[in-house]
């Protein structure tokens, strides 16, 4: 068995930035190193998993930069979810336009130049750990009695953005979409 909280690696497999990207989008990655329960590979290394942005700001006048968050959701493994944790934030780079006296000569000018994209680029490394204990047989295959499906909506659960997600979903249509905003409203924080 691996236990909740098992370290694993994990490779962004294609380009994330927030000038293509917007909340809920998902993105592939990949797991850098093979997993061992003894000398028996478990998840082999390249196995594909999956991260989903949780909030995003593009850039912005006035040399603002793009924000963007994200978390690992789960490791593929044969169809099986299985689920994983961490969170991340990258942030583009302002453009500084002017201090003090040089702000008077840009002026009006200054709203025109923008900040940079966050971006996270093909083979960034991530780390993650198992959302919670992970049985497998013997032989190296995942346990039948592991349920991967209740596995998963209990990890997204225990995110804060999932809780506040949850609570929001439990509202009336016109309640839901402002208590939504203020979850992302509450990350921005």
């Amino acid at each position: 068995m691996l236990t909740k909280g098992t370290p694993i690696t994990l490779i962004v497999s294609k380009e994330v930035n927030s000038s293509t990207h917007k909340e809920g989008d998902t993105f592939p990655l990949a797991v850098r190193d093979d997993v061992k329960i003894g000398d028996t590979i478990v998840i082999p290394r390249g196995t594909p998993a999956l991260g989903e942005i949780t909030w995003r700001t593009g850039k912005g006048a006035f040399g603002k930069s793009g924000k963007m968050e994200f978390s690992r959701r789960y490791i593929d493994l044969n169809g099986e979810h299985i689920p994983v944790t961490g969170d991340y934030r990258q942030e583009g780079e302002g453009n500084t336009v002017a201090t003090g006296v040089g702000i008077i000569a840009v002026g009006v000018f200054a709203g025109f130049i923008t900040g940079k994209r966050a971006r996270v680029p093909m083979g960034r490394e991530l780390m993650s750990q198992l959302a919670q204990p992970v049985p497998f047989t013997a032989d190296g295959h995942l346990s039948s009695s592991f349920d991967s499906k209740s596995a998963e909506a209990a990890a997204a659960a225990n995110t804060a953005i999932g809780q506040c997600r949850a609570k929001a979903e439990a509202l009336t249509k016109g309640k839901r979409e402002s208590a939504l905003k203020e979850c992302y409203k509450k990350r921005m924080e």
